[in-house]
């Protein structure tokens, strides 16, 4: 329900960890590991020298600079940019607003969707059928739309765990005098494999 792809996301982070993994251990390596420290030591004087000369020599004409820190600058500020938008674009979809009735006589009535999430999220805590319990609010299509995503504990068929929440959303939708489009998502896993075995009365 998100624009953000999840894949590309835990790619992301897995490749800026992995980085940080290989530079923080190779940093440790050269002040840890007397013979990499050594060898670390000699080539350094000559990676120097090369990389000066290297810049010497892709100077471009009229200009004390060098066309490779040109393209390094380039890709950097690239680098941000995308960073950036990545940024911005996660966890877009959502909206703060659940309800935007505008048909009475005396202006707009503004129903938040903190007011929605919390009290949805208030009814399901006292549920011993479930180990966690999310409510979010997104745009779908420019509609409040709100996620419940429930982690059953082992024992609770999931089919009792979505009629809890149906019933729930039937509660919040006479509370706020219109009924909200939601999807359940119901799902087990580690933590709920682990718990204590509940059933439903």
């Amino acid at each position: 329900m998100t624009s953000t792809n999840r894949f590309a996301n835990r790619l992301l982070i897995f490749v800026c960890g992995l980085v940080l993994f290989a530079v923080g251990s190779a940093a440790a390596a050269a002040v840890l590991v007397p013979g990499i420290r050594d060898v670390w030591k000699d080539t350094g004087a000559q990676v120097t020298d090369q990389t000066g000369s290297l810049l010497e020599q892709t100077r471009l004409a009229g200009l004390e600079v060098s066309w490779i820190l040109i393209a390094v600058v380039a890709l950097l500020v690239i680098a941000i940019v995308v960073l950036i938008v990545f940024i911005a674009r996660h966890g877009h979809g959502h909206t703060s607003r659940a309800v935007t009735d505008s048909s009475g006589e005396h202006g707009t009535t503004i129903v938040e969707s903190s007011v929605a999430e919390q009290a949805l999220q208030d009814a399901l805590d006292g549920h011993s059928e479930f180990v966690a319990s999310h409510v979010s609010t997104y745009a779908v299509r420019r509609t409040p739309v709100l996620k419940v995503s429930i982690t059953c504990r082992r024992g609770v068929s999931p089919k009792d765990a979505a009629a809890i929440v149906e019933s729930k959303l039937l509660a919040l939708d006479g509370l706020l005098g219109r009924e909200l489009p939601a999807l359940i998502q119901v799902s087990g896993g580690f933590r709920a494999r682990v718990g204590k075995t509940t059933r439903l009365q």
